[in-house]
């Protein structure tokens, strides 16, 4: 009976290193390993948001409302990245959140650059602080140290970063305008500092329709010196997707560039149309016809969004949202068969 313990150090030491190992080898070894070539292009060509719900206590990981060990994530991730750069595209979106654990944005984002994906990283902030103000000193200097640690931690990956969100929305404000631009001052360097391969993209334009101004008065108050690529998302309402308001966008975008000297590339980082609004057949029409739209002005596109098996059902009426190029129940809608032909190769060259 007195062996037994040297018996069990025997049999659990060898276990204790393997497992020490692998924890190694996946957290330290293939983060390092894992790099991309620095792009040639502004934006990823053609891109998905890859939106996900997840939940995490002491007991568990529920992720799209299935309890799965992030071996199992791992694991559907990579197929999903497969999927996604079989399917025609060449970037995906991921959002990182100020305050909030980003650790498995960095595994996904590791995923889509071993697919041969280029990861967009949306650096988000409107959730942590009221939008009716800019940050304090102390948040400021928070919000430079998250940034920095993101691009710092991901620069062999992500080349793209959007700063905020849709700063034009009262969900999502910063502040005034002209604190928006200093909120872009002081981010611009942080980013270029932790990766100077980093391109830096800010959407000044979230809604087909803007009266606000916002978009020139940002210009106006030189905050383009603070970006390299500039984003608008032509949403309307009811449907989401209006092709008068989509081309009555493009042309505000360009006559906006045009009116500040054509410095940034203009890309489209959000665009989507939901079920719930139209028919899947007129949803697909939809959305052939906002690429169509984008290719013939040379405009990239990030699609809102991947699939909608990652999300949690809603508590009131039990459903998932609708969204996703992928159903609920894994299966295609029609309109990624209708842009695929939008997702060629040599589509969009910038």
């Amino acid at each position: 009976m007195k062996k037994l313990p040297s018996i069990l150090i025997r049999i659990i030491l060898p276990v204790l290193i393997v497992v020490a190992g692998y924890g190694i080898y996946q957290f330290v070894i293939v983060p390092r390993l894992t790099k991309l070539d620095v792009p040639t292009l502004s934006y990823p060509r053609q891109s998905v948001f890859y939106r996900y719900s997840l939940q995490v206590n002491n007991l568990s990981t529920i992720f799209g409302g299935k309890k799965m060990s992030i071996s199992q994530i791992d694991t559907a991730v990579a197929k999903d990245m497969e999927k996604i750069k079989s399917s025609g595209f060449d970037g995906v979106k991921l959002g990182y959140h100020f305050k909030n654990n980003n650790s498995l944005a960095d595994r996904i984002a590791r995923k889509a650059a071993q697919a041969g994906l280029y990861p967009i990283g949306g650096l988000q902030g409107g959730e942590a602080k009221p939008e009716d103000r800019a940050f304090t000193p102390s948040e400021m200097a928070d919000w430079l140290n998250f940034v920095r640690g993101e691009v710092s931690a991901n620069k062999n990956i992500i080349y793209y970063w959007e700063i905020w969100g849709e700063p034009s929305l009262d969900a999502d404000r910063y502040g005034t305008p002209a604190e928006f631009v200093q909120l872009l001052k002081a981010t611009y360097p942080v980013i270029k500092k932790a990766n100077p391969n980093a391109k830096v993209i800010v959407t000044l334009g979230a809604e087909a329709k803007d009266g606000s101004g916002f978009d020139d008065q940002i210009l106006a108050l030189g905050g383009g010196e603070y970006f390299d690529v500039l984003s608008f998302h032509p949403y309307g309402a009811n449907p989401y997707l209006q092709e008068d308001q989509v081309r009555e966008a493009i042309a505000h975008e360009q006559s906006l560039l045009a009116k500040y000297g054509n410095h940034w590339p203009l890309v489209i980082s959000e665009i989507g149309q939901p079920a719930s609004e139209v028919s899947e057949t007129e949803q697909a029409r939809l959305a052939a016809f906002l690429y169509a739209e984008a290719a013939k002005n040379n405009i990239p596109v990030t699609w809102f969004y991947w699939s909608d098996t990652h999300l949690l059902k809603d508590e009131k009426t039990g459903e998932r949202s609708n969204w996703g190029l992928i159903r609920f129940d894994g299966t295609e809608r029609p309109m990624l068969e209708a842009i695929k032909p939008y997702l060629e190769i040599g589509k969009i060259d910038r």
